[in-house]
């Protein structure tokens, strides 16, 4: 150990500990399919944060964003509950003394009325520097926090934290009905190095980015959603926690990495640990080691592909949403409309699926009625409709599966999960047919006798995987992808989409259609043809989530999904791997032309089924 110029060789031992996209869990409730989930929740996690803060001498504990929106319970905040009501997030945030809070782009999915209301009740600063605001002055660009702490020799340090928060700029394209004219962004790797200067220039001590941004190679959109290892490169900056992307870091002990980063998956699923040993020189105290670990509240059974719970709720903050957890659920239980027959999500993204077809119909009966007295009224109107709910990185369990009876509230929000509004689009037949071969892109290639490949690219969002109605075509798995997992073009000569045609006819190029789609899409984000603001030809305020129960107490029905509406070309001798629930031996029939072959399960809990294409 090297002598300390100012007197010993003292070191300070400073963990931070770390939630991120929680998205409105604070229990082990998943309000949208209507069940316990115990992979989630705030209450669990807060059991983990008292045993972390038990262990060591000097701990800070921060949020990343995204913690407002994205439940039952935070849509009842934004949507239901009174004025006078305090919002159960923020009070057991309040409750667990967060140091610094990170906003996430999902912040702002309820408007800025809203958010001024729930976060006046907030105990904990809170940070976004890459952004101005003009009427949020409660939100500081950066934050220096002082605090007393120990060193090994048991003296006591006055010691500087700088704090920073980072947000994509695209959340200026996502929110655009929010924050439009109300904010700006500035480029989150400049305004990053800046406020490191800046920080340090204040006296700061050590520095922590809470970057709600995911990592390199957590697909997506590249760019300022993926860049928080380009954060913790630059000079002056000691930690950084991750977020955005719902993925983990580091997964397991071998991800070490030279950078002190954690990424602490989402919903409360893990508690990021980093653990920042700092020794003083000359100048100040300066980072010497790190180490990083993520703790979960629960694991997966090998056998069975169960989660189950490795710690209890903290009861204190369980019993701060108690009240309106069950007012929710009383909301959620009621009874809007009748499902004629089981709707699923477990084979969405292999075949026609009733479930998207309803989905498309709402979307399309909506832009037909919205655009009956306008210019566009003779245009035929096609939905694009992705499928959500299709495992991925929410595991196994993130699948839609409604039972043929009653339509209740809850399940408006199980087929719809996202805060999107319904946006029309001006498309030809050449944007259309781009468009589709986007969203194909997210299927393996596979040339002749190719086996055994996993047919859906991981690291390819379902959100992207757009399936049109309104028209038919099939996809060629013999060609590979035009576009890759953030929308650019790889392969210009590819063309995957064959045999496209609107009422038997062909598309063609100049062919002209309204395209029923959301707010997502708006402004081309991820690169999808024809979603321009110039192509803009109709926009909803209100959510599809909404519109959806509106259609269902109506008592229209549910369609059937039609098996012309597109399918895979024949790939003679090709098999390909599916991960799908295990639920879905339930319901194998529906794709017997695969002639499915069931392979167990996986390490993380997914099903595996052999298909032949």
């Amino acid at each position: 150990m090297q002598h300390d110029p100012l007197g010993g060789t003292a070191e300070i031992n400073l963990r931070i500990l770390a939630t991120t996209d929680m998205h409105a869990c604070l229990t082990a409730w998943d309000y949208f399919a209507h069940c316990t989930a115990q992979g989630r929740g705030l209450a669990r996690t807060a059991s983990l944060i008292a045993t972390a803060r038990s262990e060591v001498q000097n701990v800070l504990l921060f949020d990343n964003g995204d913690f407002l929106t994205g439940s039952g319970l935070g849509d009842y905040m934004a949507k239901i509950a009174p004025a006078s009501f305090a919002h159960p997030m923020v009070l057991a945030m309040n409750a667990l003394g967060y140091d610094a809070v990170n906003m996430g782009n999902h912040e702002f999915s309820h408007g800025l009325d809203h958010l001024r209301h729930v976060l006046g009740d907030a105990e904990f600063p809170l940070v976004c520097t890459n952004f101005d605001f003009d009427s949020l002055d409660f939100i500081k660009k950066t934050i220096i926090l002082e605090r007393l702490v120990q060193d090994s020799d048991g003296q006591t340090h006055s010691l500087k934290i700088g704090i920073m928060g980072l947000l994509p700029g695209q959340t200026m394209i996502w929110e655009a009905a929010h924050l439009a004219g109300h904010a700006r962004a500035h480029p989150l790797i400049s305004a990053a190095q800046k406020a490191a200067q800046s920080l340090r220039a204040q006296g700061a001590d050590v520095v922590i980015a809470l970057a709600h941004t995911g990592m390199a190679n957590d697909g997506g959109t590249h760019g300022e959603e993926n860049s928080a290892e380009q954060v913790a490169e630059l000079p002056g900056i000691d930690a950084v926690v991750a977020g955005h992307s719902h993925q983990v870091f580091p997964a397991n002990r071998a991800q070490s990495s030279r950078q002190a980063l954690v990424l602490p998956g989402h919903f409360g699923s893990h508690l990021g640990v980093l653990d920042l040993t700092l020794r003083r020189n000359g100048l100040g105290w300066k980072k010497v080691a790190h180490s990083a670990e993520l703790r979960p509240i629960a694991q997966r059974d090998p056998k069975s592909g169960r989660l189950t719970p490795v710690v209890a709720d903290d009861l204190e903050i369980l019993a701060l949403s108690r009240e309106t957890h069950a007012v929710i659920i009383a909301q959620a239980e009621q009874v809007i409309g009748q499902i004629p027959r089981r709707l699923h999500s477990y084979f969405a993204t292999i075949a026609p699926s009733s479930t998207l077809a309803l989905i498309a119909q709402v979307h399309q009966t909506a832009l037909s009625t919205a655009l009956a007295t306008s210019e566009f009224a003779s245009l035929p109107v096609l939905a694009a409709v992705a499928p959500f709910k299709v495992g991925g990185r929410g595991g196994p369990e993130n699948y839609t599966d409604l039972p043929p009876g009653p339509f209740r509230h809850h399940h408006a929000a199980d087929l719809y999960m996202h805060p999107n509004s319904l946006v029309g689009f001006r498309v030809t037949g050449a944007e259309l047919a781009l468009w589709l071969e986007r969203s194909v892109s997210k299927y393996s290639h596979f040339p002749a006798n190719t086996h055994d490949v996993v047919l859906l690219n991981p690291e390819f969002p379902s959100f992207n995987c757009d399936m049109i109605y309104g028209v038919s075509y099939r996809i060629d798995l013999s060609h590979p992808p035009m576009f890759d997992t953030h929308g650019a073009v790889i392969n210009p000569a590819a063309r995957r989409i064959t045999d496209l045609t609107y009422n038997g006819q062909p598309v063609g190029r100049d062919q002209v259609f309204a395209m029923a789609s959301n707010s997502y899409r708006r402004e081309g984000q991820a690169g999808f043809a024809g979603t321009t603001a110039a192509h803009v030809i109709y926009e909803s305020p209100v959510l599809l989530q909404d519109l959806l129960r509106g259609y269902m107490q109506q008592s229209s029905p549910a369609p059937l999904a039609d098996p012309s509406h597109w399918q895979f070309l024949p790939q003679m001798g090709c098999t390909a791997i599916l991960q799908t629930s295990p639920k879905a031996t339930e319901v194998t029939r529906e794709i017997a032309h695969f002639r499915p072959q069931n392979l167990g399960l996986n390490e993380a809990g997914f099903l595996r089924f052999r298909l032949h294409l």
